[in-house]
């Protein structure tokens, strides 16, 4: 390469290349969905504040997921720090190429759905917002690196930037009333400022990790850490290698769920006094807490399933590996944790969620019905659903495959993509049903043999037990039956829906094979 601006952008380019090309389809797959329904059900409007509140959650939507894959493709810059090159060039060409990317797939995306759905969102005002608050983002997180002040730092720039952004639209504390179709010179300045101290306070940071210095700490976390751990301080023993290694895991990863739940109701909280305060919204807002779960819970899973010497690095650490435990005890302890750590955080939603209705109901608060599409499977699939997460993405983890996961991720999509547009544009009214049956079909074909392979596998390693397998299938039985009674006793439904369900299910238990094989397959090749 003939300059380090050129290195360092190709460098971002090349590694993440697949990971790019995945998170741009994962950030047009849940849009394409919503707004396909939409104009199925002839609601799309483009001028609706319901609309425009939809585009604001695209946005945000979609410059997260691509920016988790460009810090993901850049990694830390404390990989760069032994090289001959000033922090000020090291924290620029880092930025400026991660900015420019993000606004990029934000114009990308948004041409798209304007041509799809005749849209007309605005291109230049959110492309520049994403490039700025991820510039901030990362100041924040280089600045605060490995400190506790990175929670209040991420909660003030956050909950910042989002005030900023939502006044774009109308009323800061009110119902979007416009579209953000003109950005202003003031506008443009306001972001300029904002990216130029971004900048200086990157540098700081970055600096400051290069140096080795730190930020004097409050005290908070470790008088946390000595009154719900007091084992090291009372000099307690492990009474078996397992014991120690399931308390390594939880200190380590079990609170990741936990905290994520009670950092997104305290949000949410805030949000609702700061621009609702219906106590029937704030109802219905954490009763979909319980579905948001299993957002949550596949970045829980993949932190899960983290063995590496770093936060970027799953390959499985030599000290680790050498540990004196076999490969079902150490799989066994992973899905304790994350076990425990699925039941912990769900128990915390469930408890808020009970405490709220009862509050309400004292108050004499109409508390609105049970939407009509949610019946009694919504609460066990609050927490079922967030296991089956939880425990597949900790199998990708420790497979430690990410150019193969992400490979895999943007074929699906763009064969899901594909699909939309051919039934979109292409296929009769009838034609979209039988795709539709076929597509359900694939996959729970794809389902049900991916699990019994890993079972299979894992069990020919001697990874699992035969009464292992078996209790396994009994638990699938015992999980299928409600389906299926609920299918007998209305036949009217669609049946493709329950054969789905009856499928799905079986990823309940497909990580207790997938788990080890994928940490022998880690641990050993």
């Amino acid at each position: 390469m003939h300059s380090i601006p050129l290195a360092m952008t190709w460098e971002m380019l090349r590694r993440g290349r697949w990971s790019l090309v995945g998170a741009l389809f994962g950030a047009l797959l849940f849009p394409l969905l919503i707004l396909s329904s939409l104009q199925y059900d002839g609601a799309v409007e483009p001028q609706e504040p319901a609309m425009i509140m939809v585009h604001q959650v695209v946005t945000q939507i979609g410059m997260l997921v691509v920016g988790a894959a460009i810090f993901s493709a850049q990694g830390h810059p404390s990989r760069l720090y032994a090289l001959p090159v000033p922090t000020a060039t090291l924290v620029t060409w880092h930025l400026l190429p991660a900015m420019a990317t993000i606004a990029c797939g934000s114009i990308v995306t948004t041409l798209l759905f304007n041509a799809l759905f005749h849209l007309d969102w605005p291109l230049w005002g959110p492309a520049l917002f994403s490039a700025v608050g991820l510039a901030a983002i990362y100041a924040v997180l280089w600045f605060t690196d490995k400190t506790a002040w990175l929670f209040a730092g991420m909660t003030i720039v956050g909950v910042g930037l989002a005030l900023w952004y939502k006044s774009r639209y109308g009323p800061t504390f009110a119902q979007a009333t416009r579209q953000w179709l003109e950005v202003t010179p003031a506008e443009v300045l306001t972001l300029l400022g904002i990216a130029v101290l971004a900048w200086f306070v990157a540098v700081a940071g970055v600096s400051r990790t290069r140096r080795g210095d730190t930020i004097p700490p409050l005290g908070i976390v470790a008088w946390i850490v000595r009154t719900f751990d007091r084992a090291p301080d009372l000099g307690l023993p492990f009474r078996t290698p397992a014991q120690a290694q399931f308390w390594f895991e939880w200190t380590k990863k079990g609170w990741a769920l936990p905290v994520s739940v009670v950092f997104g109701m305290m949000l949410g909280l805030c949000g609702w006094l700061l621009f609702n305060r219906k106590p029937a919204d704030l109802y219905l807002g954490f009763m979909a807490g319980g579905a948001i779960l299993s957002a949550a819970a596949f970045v829980a899973g993949l932190i899960m399933g983290n063995s590496g010497s770093n936060d970027v690095d799953y390959a499985i650490g030599g000290f680790l590996a050498t540990r004196p435990m076999t490969d079902v005890d150490m799989s066994r302890t992973i899905l304790k944790t994350a076990g425990q750590s699925v039941v912990v955080a769900w128990a915390m939603w469930a408890f808020a969620f009970l405490a709220l209705y009862v509050i309400l109901r004292l108050s004499g608060v109409t508390i609105p019905a049970l939407p009509i599409e949610l019946g009694w499977w919504y609460f066990p699939a609050t927490l079922l659903g967030p296991w089956i997460i939880v425990g597949l993405g900790a199998a990708l983890g420790l497979a430690d495959r990410p150019v193969l996961a992400a490979k895999l991720i943007s074929v699906l999509f763009a064969i899901f993509i594909g699909l939309m547009l051919l039934a979109k544009f292409v296929l009769s009214p009838a034609g979209r049903t039988q795709a539709w049956y076929a597509t359900i079909g694939v996959c729970a074909v794809t389902l049900i043999l991916t699990t019994v392979w890993c079972f299979t596998a894992a069990r020919r390693r001697a990874l699992i037990s035969s009464p292992t397998v078996y209790v396994c299938s009994a638990l699938w039985c015992i999980l299928v039956t409600p389906v299926i009674t609920e299918w007998v006793l209305h036949p009217d439904q669609p049946s493709h829906l329950y054969v789905f369900a009856i499928t799905a299910l079986a990823l309940a238990v497909a990580p207790l094979a997938a788990v080890p094989l994928a940490l022998s397959f880690n641990r050993h090749r």
